[in-house]
């Protein structure tokens, strides 16, 4: 597996100033003819739970599916689950309906749903930011040597990796909404 940390000569570390990446992707990419492999070390050190995911590989964690959701966001994993199958059910009901009294008796149950997906989409994005907050809090004394380092790095990564899933299936509800 091709380190994209030694790639762009950065260290392993969970948080990557995202000026500077971009500054040494630019220096590396001016230096060489155009190479897919910096690229994709480009995108996956930018994206902070593919950089974690990649991170927590090359330290050689355990990343078998099958984890607890982490406690930090699992009352919203819950929540959201919730909210996402009340919204697919209305989907179902609205494209069975045959009749246009039947979609415009619908139509306040839609709006609803919108406006509670848009709520969760506003605490999903803020327990994100507040999670990369943690990432560069738990940097500052990143020390892989340590035991109890790569599971709490596990730990913030599981927590981004469930708020970026109940993200993009919140907005594709939301979007499947607004065009019925």
């Amino acid at each position: 597996m091709t380190d994209y940390f030694a790639l762009l000569d950065e260290a392993r570390r969970p948080w990557l100033d995202p000026a500077k990446l971009k500054e040494k992707y630019y220096r590396v990419s001016l230096a060489a003819p155009p190479d897919a492999e910096v690229n994709e070390a480009f995108r996956v050190l930018s994206d902070p739970k593919l950089r974690l995911h990649h991170l927590l590989t090359l330290e050689g964690a355990d990343l078998v599916a099958g984890r607890a959701v982490p406690a930090s966001v699992a009352e919203l994993f819950w929540n959201t689950g919730t909210l996402l199958r009340e919204t697919e059910r209305w989907l179902l009901k609205n494209a069975e309906a045959t009749s246009r009294l039947t979609r415009a008796l619908l139509r306040p149950e839609r709006t609803k749903l919108d406006e509670r997906l848009g709520k969760l989409e506003e605490q999903l994005r803020a327990s994100y930011e507040s999670e990369l907050v943690e990432v560069r809090r738990f940097d500052a004394s990143w020390n892989p040597g340590f035991p109890n380092e790569l599971t709490k790095l596990r730990e913030r990564y599981d927590s981004i990796s469930y708020l970026t899933r109940r993200l993009a299936g919140t907005r594709e509800k939301r979007f499947q909404l607004s065009v019925t």
